[in-house]
């Protein structure tokens, strides 16, 4: 009777450890943050194992939250749409919005971009006000805030043709093959295109002007289809906060800024 009564002992311990388990498994499986992403090298890449600077950021604000994520790289355009809709939980590196913000959550910022344009040396090239850039066919990233501050400039009467590509380096292809008059973008993410992906002989026929058209925070944005958003966003602003105050965040841009400059 009483190794009977072990027997239903054991039973019911293993049936409550294996509930416990399943249990754990599922929270932990409802608490992983599934966030979209475009390549932006150096900032964003699957080029180098720790993803670049921004993706480094994100990964540990969110390790220290606790909440594991799964990063999924696609056309920006695509990454946007993924997580509007809900099928992703959110996506990493936008620019506010006021559209977005209907659809989003909005995390801490996680880096500050500095958007110019370049341009082919063979033709000089200058502005100082919107109205200088009358005329001018304009390479833009696909699904980017720079196609919504075009379209604005249009709609205030400068006459700005855009054209879309999805990918850094269409843009600067196009403008290198005279497809367009000026590309816009990041200036460190478009500097990296020409000093790696352009051949040596074209790199001194493109520059880039000085003067940025907008100097942006980007952040991680969390879908409000998604039931944890809020929790998940709360707690990885947290998180961000913690990197900033104790310097782990400065840390990884001074050194991403020794490795990738300093050669």
């Amino acid at each position: 009777m009483e190794a009977k009564r072990c027997s239903v002992n054991m039973r019911w311990a293993w049936y409550c450890l294996l509930t416990t388990l399943l249990f754990i498994s599922m929270s932990v499986q409802a608490q992983t943050l599934r966030l979209t992403s475009g390549e932006y090298a150096p900032f964003i890449t699957q080029t180098v194992p720790d993803g670049g600077p921004i993706t480094e950021i994100v990964m540990q604000a969110a390790q220290e939250a606790d909440i594991a994520v799964s990063l999924g790289y696609f056309p920006w355009h695509q990454s946007m749409n993924l997580a509007q809709t809900g099928e992703w939980d959110g996506t990493i590196g936008w620019a506010y919005t006021q559209e977005r913000a209907n659809n989003f959550i909005y995390s801490d910022p996680i880096y500050t971009e500095s958007v110019g344009f370049f341009y082919l040396t063979e033709r000089e090239f200058d502005w100082q006000s919107p109205q200088d850039l009358d005329g001018f066919a304009i390479g833009v990233t696909k699904g980017f805030i720079d196609v919504k501050t075009l379209t604005e400039l249009q709609k205030s009467g400068v006459d700005v043709k855009i054209q879309e590509f999805l990918d850094e380096k269409s843009k600067i292809d196009a403008l290198l093959a005279q497809q367009i008059d000026l590309a816009l973008g990041n200036i460190d993410v478009l500097k990296r295109v020409i000093a790696q992906e352009v051949a040596p002989s074209q790199k001194q026929n493109v520059a880039h002007h000085p003067r940025p058209i907008r100097i942006t925070p980007l952040y991680v944005l969390f879908s409000r289809q998604t039931k944890q958003s809020y929790d998940q966003a709360e707690r990885f602003n947290k998180a961000l906060r913690r990197l900033k105050a104790d310097g782990r965040y400065q840390m990884i841009w001074s050194h991403f800024r020794h490795a990738h400059y300093n050669h």
